[in-house]
Order: structure tokens, then sequence, then C-alpha cells
């Protein structure tokens, strides 16, 4: 009996990891909301995988350029405080998206694009298209 409890203490946290989401397993809309929801409570390193290749490898030669600069830019420097997605245009490889941006100052509304690399959506651009 003692042996199958430690099985099972020891099994069981890697088997709940396993059931979460992933961004791997996030279709386009989650992908770009989970994203910008991680930027917003500031954690700005949980979104590299939310960035193309292209992006990341310019940003490594480009030491000044950091996740959280990046992110700046994209949220007005703090003034956005959410977003609600309007609509966007889908096909097998990329989605653009239209949403409005919550911010300090009222509504603004806002563009961005995403890119299918590797098995997940990510931004291939470093800027949001204002």
């Amino acid at each position: 009996m003692k042996k199958i409890l430690w099985a099972a203490l020891l099994i069981l946290p890697w088997w709940m990891a396993g059931c979460g989401d992933s961004h791997s397993n996030l279709g386009p809309d989650p992908s770009l909301e989970t994203a910008y929801s991680l930027a917003l409570e500031g954690k700005f390193d949980e979104t590299a995988d939310f960035f193309s290749d292209d992006v990341l490898n310019y940003m490594k030669l480009h030491p000044e350029m950091t996740l959280q600069t990046l992110w700046n830019d994209r949220l007005n420097n703090g003034t956005v405080k959410g977003i609600k997605l309007i609509e966007h245009t889908l096909t097998e490889k990329d989605c653009d998206y239209k949403f409005m941006l919550f911010t300090s100052e009222g509504m603004a509304d806002g563009e961005d694009s995403m890119v299918f690399e590797k098995g997940m959506w990510k931004f291939n651009t470093m800027k949001r298209i204002r």
C-alpha cells in the first residue's frame, strides 16, 4: 500500500501538468489573449514563446530590445489595461486581428497579427499595428 501511495504522489503532479493548456494547445485567439494577459500582468518573460523565431533572433542581436521593451510599446507604456477581440481573419498560416484596447484614457482600436510556426501561434512583428 505504501508503494502505491508513493507512486501516486510521484506520478500525479506530472500527469496533472500534462493536462493543462500549454501554448502548443492554444488556437490563434486564445494565444493572442494569453500573451496580452501575461504582459498586462507584467509576466513579460513568460511571453517569449509567443514570438516568432525572427523576432527572437532580432532581439538576440539587439540586447537593448527586451521583452519588456517590446511589450511597453505594444501596451502604450502601461496605458493599456485590457483588450477585447473584435474580429480575426484566419488562414492556414496566419491570423490578422482587430481588437479594442482599453486604456487609462478610454478606448482605442488596435490590430495585430500572428503566424503559425512550429505548431504554435506566434507574433511575427515586434510592434502592434496602430
